[in-house]
């Protein structure tokens, strides 16, 4: 009963808004996937990570703890996805970002604020940051073969996580104006996100239905795995345990193809890992939240 409850009232949700972008796609309405990306890259996100951040009263310690589980995270689901690659022969720069950088921004937040409330999703934001860096940074890296660090100070994000902690230890206060202008702006991005990724999942094909399964496989339960690891070996429980499980647990990141169609990188058979492992999810999401609500 827990589980359909779950099922029901967490994940189907997420799932319902994003059908409205897949459906979108298949009428042909018009819709830019190009500015929608980048008003939640540039104005919305950034405006999300310093209004939650500052209004939930967490201490910097635990956005850190959120932070270095990220790290421990992706550099675990980096090692196990090396290996079995390695095992079945493949190459690394098409599969490897796409079993290691999960989709933490357009899944991961929503399902995390719908099981665990408001200071969930601040926790997972901290997760979330780290995981936009790595993917950005290392997973464009591995896509490339080409590692550059401006990439990284360029983004938006980055800045808005420092102006967030410089205002959660030191106290202070953006004016009243602008909290409320960011507060509107960040509450844009987790609906954007889901229609944007129902939009972009419309459009992906699947190349290889059984490779795409069985990595698919290995994203979704080696990243549950990962998780409670993490999480064990840090000492968490309660909210932050169930965030790094959830977040560690999500599928594929849409960016993974974006990179792979960027790069050259059999961007087909990268969709398909994409699209298998968000329809897996839906099966295995409410079982994995059921061990931590």
């Amino acid at each position: 009963m827990q589980i359909l409850s779950i099922l029901i009232d967490v994940v189907v949700p997420v799932f319902l808004v994003a059908a409205v972008g897949y459906a979108w796609a298949k009428r042909d309405k018009p819709f830019d996937p190009t500015f929608v990306s980048l008003m939640v890259t540039v104005v919305g996100t950034p405006c999300l990570v310093i209004d939650s951040i500052s209004k939930s009263n967490l201490q910097p310690s635990a956005l850190g703890t959120m932070a270095l589980a990220a790290v421990l995270c992706h550099f675990a689901a980096l090692g196990v996805g090396y290996v079995v690659l390695k095992i079945l022969r493949q190459p690394m720069n098409v599969y490897l970002p796409s079993m290691t950088f999960a989709n933490t921004g357009n899944m991961g937040l929503p399902l995390t604020l719908f099981a665990f409330g408001e200071a969930g999703l601040a926790l997972s934001i901290g997760y979330f940051t780290l995981a936009s860096l790595l993917n950005f940074g290392l997973g464009q890296a591995i896509a490339s073969k080409n590692f550059s660090p401006m990439a990284i100070l360029k983004m938006p994000l980055v800045w808005a996580i420092l102006l967030a902690m410089v205002l959660v230890t030191t106290g202070l206060h953006l004016p009243r104006t602008i909290e409320r202008a960011m507060g509107i702006l960040g509450g844009l991005t987790v609906p954007l996100m889901l229609v944007s990724l129902g939009f972009s999942l419309a459009r992906l094909k699947i190349a290889s239905l059984k490779r795409g399964v069985i990595l698919s496989l290995v994203r979704l339960l080696g990243g549950f795995a990962i998780g409670w690891a993490v999480g064990w070996a840090l000492g968490l429980e309660g909210l932050a345990l169930g965030v790094v499980v959830t977040q560690s647990s999500m599928p594929s990141a849409v960016y993974n193809y974006m990179f792979a169609a960027r790069f050259g990188n059999a961007e087909e058979e990268v969709a398909g890992m994409v699209i298998l492992s968000t329809l897996l999810s839906l099966i295995f999401l409410p079982w994995f939240l059921s061990t931590v609500m």
